[in-house]
């Protein structure tokens, strides 16, 4: 074993902890002996993998746990598999320059569409907005509604682009975490329902409890009523609705079918094959994005080509229908360049890509 591809494959193994003790005595062995070897991994061994976030060890798990090594092997391999693409993708950019990568001009603002009145840009009115002769806090990538009783009648939209996430505070206490790509349809006031909104896209929502006055999620073909909680939502794909509850209670409705939720429960909604059914869900791949961070799991290419845009804003389409079905396992920063992610991509899974002059990102 002396190619440089065999070297470089024990050096991650052994950066990552899962080297064998004979493999790691011969590469020891061989930084030693050989000046060229041992100045590559003083260089490989000096790169800061980011460890494991902290909902790592907050993976929610209903099975009987046998002992501390089980609990621990989600994390392991977390860990592992996040060391493993990191240092792959750095291989790749250490010996391949990463290819430019042209992105098309998007809308990368937060707005808010007020009844009746002008579309405000919130990314570009920090401190406060007027609405209605009222001054509305809007700092920190939150917007504070604490006036609503005051403010205008009527459907109120708020959009966020790909890229971004936006926080709004409810007068009621409740907060509404919108991811990337997600819109939401509210009133200032409460309804003659309630309190309500609508929901396309993801969030995360902790709504204060209030009895006598319901919160609904209206979400495309069906509808969740909260009774005071917090929990996630995932309505990207229409037809496969996902709500991930984590503390309180939840009643979701889809069509004539209904499940009351338990924490830890998801419900999920399958629109073709009209159930709804519960399960037990995994915190760390549905809440991560609130950190910035995104975990993958076994996840197609046709799925990464939605999360591409939705991270990045770019358009992106496989150039063959067999490559949907290779996955891709990471956990990856979304502070990191798009050359980055796709260069692990390509080092892991094989795949190729370029961009055409309409920065259309292709897979081939």
């Amino acid at each position: 074993m002396n190619s440089a591809e065999e070297i470089y494959k024990l050096m991650t193994e052994k950066i990552a902890g899962l080297i064998s003790a004979t493999d790691d005595q011969w590469l020891e062995d061989l930084i030693e002996s050989d000046p060229e070897v041992r100045e590559k991994w003083i260089q490989l061994s000096a790169i800061q993998v980011p460890p494991p976030p902290d909902p790592w060890i907050e993976i929610i798990d209903f099975k009987p746990r046998k002992s501390i090594y089980r609990r621990m092997l989600p994390w392991a391999a977390a860990a592992a598999v996040l060391a493993l693409v990191s240092l792959t993708a750095w291989k790749w950019n250490f010996l391949f320059p990463p290819k430019t990568t042209p992105v098309a001009k998007i809308n990368t603002d937060v707005l808010l569409q007020v009844a009746g009145q002008p579309t405000i840009n919130l990314s570009q009115s920090p401190g406060a907005i007027i609405i209605g002769g009222h001054s509305i806090p809007n700092k920190n990538n939150t917007l504070f509604l604490n006036a609503a009783s005051q403010l205008p009648e009527g459907i109120n939209t708020l959009i966020v682009p790909p890229g971004k996430s936006y926080e709004v505070a409810l007068p009621d206490g409740s907060a509404v975490n919108l991811n990337a790509s997600t819109r939401m349809d509210f009133t200032f006031s409460t309804t003659e329902h309630g309190r309500e909104i609508t929901l396309n896209g993801e969030a995360y929502l902790k709504i204060a409890r209030q009895p006598n006055h319901p919160f609904l999620v209206h979400l495309p073909n069906s509808t969740v009523e909260v009774l005071g909680t917090s929990f996630n939502i995932n309505s990207y794909d229409s037809s496969m609705v996902k709500v991930s509850l984590v503390d309180g209670k939840v009643r979701m409705k889809a069509g004539k079918k209904t499940v009351t939720m338990k924490p830890g429960q998801q419900a999920i909604f399958n629109k073709q094959a009209a159930t709804l059914d519960t399960q037990p869900f995994n915190a760390t791949v549905e809440l991560s994005w609130q950190k910035g961070l995104y975990c993958f799991s076994n996840t197609h290419l046709d799925e990464i080509c939605q999360s591409v845009f939705r991270w990045y804003g770019v358009k992106a389409v496989l150039d063959k229908p067999e490559l949907a079905s290779r996955t891709f396992t990471g956990l990856l920063d979304k502070s990191t360049s798009m050359s980055f992610f796709l260069e692990g991509i390509k080092a892991t899974t094989g795949t190729d890509y370029y961009f055409t002059a309409d920065s259309t990102l292709h897979f081939k």
